[in-house]
């Protein structure tokens, strides 16, 4: 990551409308500006797509990355701003927002103060903002934005269980008014977004599916066994990334009854009682370990699993692990989420709560690769590394960045005119 990365904290918005300006003048000016860029990653892990992107960008172009929410309370000694190797992390002090009665005008007094940081951290010239939660409904259009995207990497509306969340839809629909476009990662979400959007525009909704990180996902490297590994019998199969309710927890329990020679791995961050959940099925629980590890614990399992239940949240996700479980040439396996029935040929599918259907899956695949099977990347997901998104997604805004500044010029024209 380059010295012009900045990394700054900032307490999620919503609900203030008034100074919020058209997205659609962006000008000609602004477009002949030096562009900078403020991507918005709250909380988010390294290979999240917005995460990944705002780094690879930020090699050749000035990014703020908004990463982390925070409150009016400090620890003791911890400053506002602190020197790293990659950049500056500044957590400035915001009101608290919810405080009764006081909340509105806390949100109205954060959002003005995050303008002011971000003027005083954001080189000169066109600024293009990237928001990536319903909760930043009001900060879109006050940023001093020249051109606005909402990247969606999940239904930020639901919960992993496919709950709707209350008042999330209400400041997602805000959002999607207040932005230029909207990049989704999966078809099916844009499809759910469209319908929530105020004005019905479907040009603005684009498809950008997940990248995963090809220059640490390679399977021609060596790869030392993880310590976390060399306890767990093999084969083993490996599911990574986030432990919670999603999960299939029916499926894996059938499968591990009838193969109990066959050991689970769940790598990642546990929600409340998904540690329990683990444990209950007989698989082992690791805790999340630095990106640049993974790769290591995929190349030394046997196979790779994607057990996710169908329900709204799931549906409509793009699942990253499936990606770099084939990057890296592990045999996997996976419920049918819409998005992965494109690898078809590279992935097979397991019916949902259904045991001997995991059961018979994972023998075979386990097998196969206790055979002496080697391992090379899929060619299906070359064009899906995090440099080929990139490429993509700087196209495409660049694109409806010019369109919006042809609108404006020809509506400016047009009121001249009259």
């Amino acid at each position: 990551m380059s010295a012009s990365t900045r990394f700054v904290g900032y307490r999620p918005t919503r609900g203030i409308e008034k100074d919020r300006r058209p997205l659609t003048a962006i000008s000609e000016r602004d477009l002949g500006m030096k562009r900078h860029w403020v991507v918005f990653a709250v909380d988010a892990k390294p290979s999240s797509l917005r995460k990944a992107l705002a780094c690879r960008l930020a090699e050749n172009e000035p990014v703020v990355i908004v990463e982390r929410a925070v409150s009016a309370a400090r620890r003791r000694g911890r400053w506002p701003l602190r020197a790293r190797v990659d950049g500056l992390e500044y957590r400035p002090f915001h009101w608290p927002e919810q405080v009764p009665l006081l909340g509105r005008v806390s949100r109205e007094l954060n959002v003005r103060r995050l303008r002011r940081e971000l003027d005083r951290l954001c080189p000169p010239g066109a600024r293009y903002v990237c928001y990536d939660s319903p909760s930043q409904a009001a900060c879109a259009g006050r940023l001093g934005e020249a051109f606005a995207v909402y990247l969606a990497i999940d239904d930020r509306t639901r919960t992993v269980t496919g709950a709707p969340i209350p008042g999330e839809e209400e400041a997602e629909r805000q959002l999607l008014g207040g932005v230029d476009l909207i990049i989704c990662v999966s078809e099916r979400l844009a499809q759910v977004l469209q319908s929530r959007a105020p004005a019905k525009e479907p040009s603005r909704f684009v498809v950008i599916e997940n990248g995963f990180d090809e220059r640490l996902f390679d399977p021609s490297r060596e790869y030392g066994e993880p310590e976390g590994l060399k306890n767990v019998p093999r084969p083993r199969v490996l599911v990574a990334g986030h432990v919670s309710e999603r999960i299939d927890w029916e499926g894996v329990a059938g499968c591990r009854r009838r193969l109990p020679d066959v050991h689970w791995v769940f790598l990642g961050p546990a929600d409340l009682g998904a540690i329990d959940r683990v444990a209950a099925v007989g698989a082992h629980f690791r805790p999340p370990v630095p990106l640049a590890e993974v790769p290591a614990w995929i190349a030394h399992s046997e196979v790779g699993a994607i057990p996710y239940r169908r329900n709204a949240f799931t549906r409509a996700s793009h699942p990253l692990k499936a990606l770099e479980f084939l990057a890296m040439g592990l045999p996997t396996f996976a419920t049918r989420i819409p998005s992965l029935v494109q690898f078809d040929r590279e992935l097979v599918f397991v019916d949902e709560a259904d045991g001997a259907s995991y059961a018979a899956v994972a023998s075979r695949l386990s097998s196969a690769m206790r055979s002496g099977s080697l391992r090379s990347p899929s060619p299906a997901v070359r064009n899906h590394s995090i440099g080929r998104r990139l490429e993509l997604f700087l196209s495409t805004v660049e694109q409806f960045a010019v369109s919006r500044g042809r609108q404006a010029g020809k509506s400016l024209a047009a009121a001249r005119g009259s």
